[in-house]
């Protein structure tokens, strides 16, 4: 008996530890991002994806540096390399989880990205694709607020694009308002971002 709780506390102890060590790890990735410092956090993303195995949360976020950082370079070649290695991270991510919406919403904003940087080239080629990824992802989490808010985002730039009215789909801004009011996660470092953006996607409600 004492034998068995030995070897009990050694678990728990080891356990403890472990988890400490992936939110040391997690927090300290996002502390580097936030630093402006995207391939440091990039690169301990990935080592922590390959020491926690089986987490799709840090092959996630590596994906997410590489697809933000392409909005503020201008480089056709250095885009091109950072979303490509950010579809390697999301593609790895799904190995350890099945319909995600969160996955599907970071695939949407990396094929944004695409036509963001080359509308000419990826506009017509994506932009259903974008629009299939936002529907798939509301599908599935009907009340998930990033989908709602960069969904309503990506039908108002297609409606300025075609000249019409994008204050259409302004409800559905203040429907996201609300459900990132009621997020509530329980799994450490599960994705709630996006809240920040709603004034700038609400400039579009204006006038």
């Amino acid at each position: 008996m004492k034998t068995i709780v030995i070897i009990l506390a050694f678990l728990t102890i080891t356990a403890t530890n472990a988890q400490s060590s992936y939110e040391k790890g997690m927090t300290k990735a996002f502390e580097l991002w936030g630093n402006k410092n995207p391939d440091e956090a990039i690169n301990l993303f990935e080592r922590i994806a390959k020491a926690e195995k089986e987490n799709w949360l840090p092959y996630y976020y590596a994906a997410q540096v590489h697809i933000i950082t392409t909005f503020s370079i201008k480089d056709a070649e250095a885009i091109e390399s950072r979303l490509k290695k950010a579809q390697d991270y999301l593609n790895e991510a799904k190995i350890y989880t099945s319909d995600n919406a969160e996955i599907l919403i970071m695939e949407a904003l990396l094929n944004t990205a695409y036509v963001a940087y080359n509308p000419s080239v990826y506009g017509m080629t994506l932009s259903a694709k974008v629009e299939q990824l936002y529907q798939k992802a509301k599908v599935l989490e009907p009340k998930n607020p990033r989908a709602t808010l960069y969904h309503a985002e990506w039908k108002m730039g297609g409606a300025k694009f075609f000249g019409k009215d994008p204050k259409v789909f302004c409800p559905e801004v203040e429907k996201a308002i609300l459900y990132f009011e009621n997020e509530s996660h329980d799994i450490p470092f599960y994705p709630k971002w996006g809240k920040d953006q709603v004034k700038r996607v609400q400039e579009n409600c204006k006038g």
